[in-house]
């Protein structure tokens, strides 16, 4: 598999062909790298809720292993994420503030999948993945071109985090079904020290 950066296309492709609950499980994963993001900027500014996006993201993970879905547990959860004392403003905070906001939509996000299992949530959960290494580079929305983002897919950052998704989304491919050791891989292999997909942490 050869999913390239900002090919959105080639990954709904891939993600047509798993089950939900494979679904879900690349989109936690990918929020394992962004939700150190949300901590660095947490500590830096003395702001947020870091363990509330995590209890979230442990709720996803518990339903994956077999924990029936509660529906009311989910929306009180998606609904305290996305809170105005969850997701920092632009406007107030400078520093990482574009990346824990990343962090904390695609968090709530996969909620939402937990909740209504399309792939469009999972689709908008990798968006937020390209969108935060953008941030981490010299982004400018103004110059989107197929040449800048052919620079940003050789970016280190991208190159590791293109690599790590399509390890995932052959794993998945080649297990038919969700097992405790995959999940805790899932959860857990992406060894940086505790940093995220862009080496915050």
């Amino acid at each position: 598999m050869n999913l390239r950066f900002y090919d959105f296309e080639t990954l709904e492709k891939e993600l047509e062909g798993l089950s939900t609950q494979h679904r879900i499980a690349f989109a936690a994963a990918c929020c394992e790298r962004l939700l150190p993001n949300y901590n660095a900027f947490a500590r830096e500014e003395s702001w947020g809720a870091p363990s509330l996006l995590r209890t979230a993201l442990d709720e996803v993970w518990q339903i994956l292993k077999g924990k029936p879905v509660d529906v009311a547990t989910l929306q009180k959860l998606r609904s305290a994420c996305d809170s105005y004392d969850i997701v920092p403003h632009s406007d107030d905070f400078c520093g990482y503030v574009a990346e824990a906001q990343e962090a904390a939509i695609a968090i709530y996000k996969t909620l939402d999948a937990c909740i209504e299992p399309t792939l469009q949530h999972i689709i908008e959960i990798a968006e937020r993945v390209a969108f935060t290494i953008e941030f981490s580079t010299d982004w400018d929305v103004s110059i989107e071109t197929e040449e800048y983002i052919e620079t940003i897919a050789r970016h280190p950052f991208t190159v590791r985090e293109m690599a790590k998704q399509n390890e995932i989304l052959e794993r998945l491919k080649n297990t038919k079904e969700l097992n405790y050791d995959l999940l805790e891989w899932l959860r857990t292999s992406f060894d940086n020290g505790g940093k995220s997909l862009i080496d915050l942490g």
